[in-house]
């Protein structure tokens, strides 16, 4: 039994001796590990690199194209504002120009109550307040579509 044990024990050692690797393999394949993930670490922060680029291209598409949307947008409603103003400023014109007419038909009839150049002085001065009216109402109205056509 002792040279059984003897035996056994030899061919441990040897087995062991066989499997174990010298100083220089252990340093060697140290620096191939360090080799291998150094370059897996270059590998890894480059991909990561490209990827946050990447990322960084389809923010500022997105961006791009919310800002291009926007400004269509923008314009659809700058558009939609200066023709609500242009109307309005026609329709005030013509509500102007109405009630000018009005006023002017009525101091008209009561000119017609006058006599010779009573009557010729109320009808001149009725004119020409019936034209000073249309020239302001008119004067606003131009005013108002410019200023329809600058909306931004």
């Amino acid at each position: 039994m002792i040279i059984r044990t003897i035996l056994v024990a030899a061919v441990s050692v040897f087995a062991l001796s066989a499997c174990q690797e010298t100083p220089s393999e252990t340093a060697k394949d140290v620096t191939e590990a360090r080799q291998e993930a150094t370059q897996d670490n270059k590998e890894a922060r480059q991909d990561a690199n490209d990827n946050r680029v990447q990322s960084d291209v389809n923010v500022n598409e997105a961006r791009q194209d919310m800002a291009n949307n926007d400004a269509s947008a923008m314009r659809k409603i700058t558009a939609a504002e200066s023709e609500a103003m242009t109307v309005a400023a026609k329709s005030k014109y013509d509500v102007a120009m109405t009630e000018a007419k009005g006023r002017y038909d009525i101091e008209a009839e009561k000119c017609d109550g006058l006599k010779d150049m009573s009557n010729d002085a109320c009808v001149s001065t009725n004119k020409a307040t019936f034209a000073a009216d249309e020239a302001r109402i008119i004067a606003t109205r131009d005013a108002e579509v410019l200023a329809a056509t600058y909306v931004e």
